[in-house]
C-alpha cells in the first residue's frame, strides 16, 4: 500500500487557459562605435542593455561614436527608451571599422552579436540598426553593413531601420533594388540636426527608429505604423524632399513608390523662386522592402512577430511535456484564442481563431506525442492611401429653390407691370 494516506492530499489539478503575455519589441538594438567608452561596462563584441535614463551607462560611453546619436534621437521624442548596445573598436580606416561592424556570424561578433542580446541581457531588440555605416552601395555592390543587418533581423524577427546615404532619389532607388526582405525598413536622406552652436548631417536611422518606440508606447503595441509623425530633433533634411498634399508627382511619393521612407515638411515650403526648401521633418513611409505584398506594411509584419514570439514563448513553461489530454488541448487552444481576442479589441486584428485539425493529427503523430493546432489571423494595415471622389450634383439646386419658395413668407411689394399700367 504504497499510496496510502490517512487525512488530505493536494495535488497539482491547475491545467487550464493562461493569459499569454506579448513578446517585446520596442527596444533598439546597435551596432555602434565609442572610442571613449567605459571598455568594463561597454565591453567589445558583448551586448549591452540599459534605459536612456540610465546617465552612468550614457556617460560611459564617452562623447565621441555613434552610441549618443541613438540615445538624443530617443530622448528627443520625450520618451525614455530600452536600448541593446554592442560597441566595436573603432580602426584606423573605415573599411577596417567596418570589417569590424559587419563581425562574424561564426564568433557572433559586430552586428552578429545582436543575434545574443536575449540570451545575454534578457532584451531582444525588435529594431536594429548600424547608424553612419549604411550608407550607399559599395564597389558597386549591396552595402556589406546593410547586408548583416538584414540577416540577423530575419533571424531575430526584427526591423532593420537602414540608411540608404544617397545624393539624390537615382542613388536611394538603386540602392534599394539589393533589397527584398520584409525584415528591412529603409530611410532617405540623411537630417539636419543642432550640435552646439553648429547644424550638422546626421544618419536618419536612429531618429527613424525612436518613432517606432514613439509609437509603440504611445499607442500600447506595435501595432501602428510610426508614419506620418512629427519628428523631434531634427532641424531639416540634408537635401530638399519634394511633397505635396492631393499629388503623385512627387519625390517623397516615389521614395515611398519604392519603399523608401523619407520625411516631409508639415506644409509646403518653397523659396522665392519656386524651389523647394529642405524643412522636412515628419516621418514618412509605411513599407518594408519585401517581394511580398502580403508583407509591404511594417506594422503588419510587426504584428505578426508578436503573435508567433509570444505563443512560442509563453506556452513553453507551462504547456510542453504536459499529458496530451483533451483539457490541456484544450487549454492551449483557448489561450491562443483569448490572446488572439485582445488583439481583435486593440485594433491590431481583423480578426483571428483556432482550430484542431483531425486530418493533420494521425494517431500515428499522437501516439509520438505530436499534436497541431491552426490559427489564422488578419492584420490592420494603414489607410495608406485616402481616395475621396469629388462630384457635382445638379439636384442640391431643387434644395436651393425649395428653399427660397417656402422662405419667401410675404409679399415683398408690387411687380413690374403693376408700376408699368399704374395699378400701385
Amino acid at each position: 500500500m504504497a499510496n496510502f494516506n490517512h487525512g488530505v492530499q493536494i495535488i497539482d489539478e491547475s491545467e487550464g487557459v493562461r493569459a499569454l503575455a506579448e513578446a517585446g519589441q520596442t527596444s533598439i538594438g546597435a551596432v555602434i562605435t565609442a572610442p571613449a567608452a567605459d571598455a568594463k561596462l561597454f565591453p567589445l563584441d558583448e551586448p549591452v542593455a540599459f534605459f536612456t535614463h540610465e546617465l552612468d551607462k550614457v556617460a560611459a560611453l564617452g562623447a565621441s561614436g555613434t552610441g549618443l546619436d541613438i540615445v538624443n534621437a530617443v530622448k528627443a521624442q520625450g520618451i525614455e527608451g530600452s536600448l541593446v548596445f554592442v560597441r566595436v573598436e573603432e580602426k584606423d580606416t573605415p573599411e577596417a571599422t567596418r570589417a569590424a561592424i559587419i563581425g562574424s556570424a561564426a564568433s557572433n561578433t559586430g552586428v552578429h552579436a545582436l543575434e545574443q542580446a536575449f540570451g545575454h541581457t534578457g532584451v531582444e531588440p525588435g529594431i536594429i540598426m548600424a547608424p553612419g555605416w549604411t550608407g550607399g552601395r559599395l564597389e558597386g555592390a549591396k552595402n556589406a553593413v546593410a547586408d548583416a543587418l538584414e540577416q540577423v533581423a530575419k533571424k531575430l524577427k526584427s526591423i532593420a531601420v537602414i540608411d540608404t546615404g544617397g545624393a539624390n532619389k537615382e542613388e536611394s532607388i538603386e540602392y534599394r533594388k539589393d533589397f527584398s526582405s520584409r525584415w528591412t525598413y529603409l530611410i532617405d536622406p540623411y537630417v539636419r540636426v543642432a550640435a552646439g552652436e553648429e547644424i550638422v548631417i546626421k544618419p536618419a536611422a536612429p531618429y527613424a527608429g525612436a518613432m517606432f518606440l514613439l509609437r509603440d508606447k504611445t499607442k500600447g503595441g506595435v501595432y501602428w505604423s510610426p508614419s506620418n509623425q512629427d519628428v523631434s530633433g531634427i532641424l531639416g533634411t540634408a537635401r530638399p524632399i519634394s511633397y505635396f498634399d492631393g499629388e503623385t508627382d512627387h519625390e517623397a511619393n516615389m521614395l515611398n513608390q519604392n519603399a523608401i521612407a523619407t520625411f516631409i515638411p508639415s506644409q509646403v515650403a518653397q523659396s522665392a523662386t519656386g524651389q523647394i526648401l529642405a524643412n522636412g521633418r515628419i516621418l514618412w513611409g509605411n513599407r518594408t522592402t519585401s517581394d511580398d505584398p502580403m508583407w509591404a506594411f511594417v506594422n503588419v509584419v510587426r504584428i505578426r512577430t508578436a503573435i508567433e514570439k509570444t505563443i512560442a514563448r509563453q506556452l513553453r513553461p507551462w504547456a510542453v511535456d504536459q499529458n496530451m489530454t483533451p483539457q490541456n488541448v484544450i487549454a492551449v487552444m483557448r489561450s491562443i484564442q483569448s490572446f488572439l481576442d485582445d488583439l481583435v479589441v486593440r485594433q491590431a486584428l481583423l480578426g483571428g481563431r483556432v482550430w484542431f485539425d483531425r486530418e493533420q493529427n494521425s494517431n500515428a503523430n499522437l501516439r509520438a506525442g505530436q499534436i497541431k493546432v491552426e490559427f489564422d489571423a488578419e492584420e490592420v494595415p494603414p489607410m495608406e492611401s485616402i481616395i475621396v471622389g469629388s462630384r457635382r450634383n445638379e439636384e442640391y439646386f431643387e434644395n436651393l429653390a425649395n428653399n427660397i419658395r417656402y422662405g419667401s413668407t410675404y409679399q415683398f411689394g408690387n411687380t413690374v407691370g403693376n408700376y408699368i399700367n399704374g395699378s400701385y
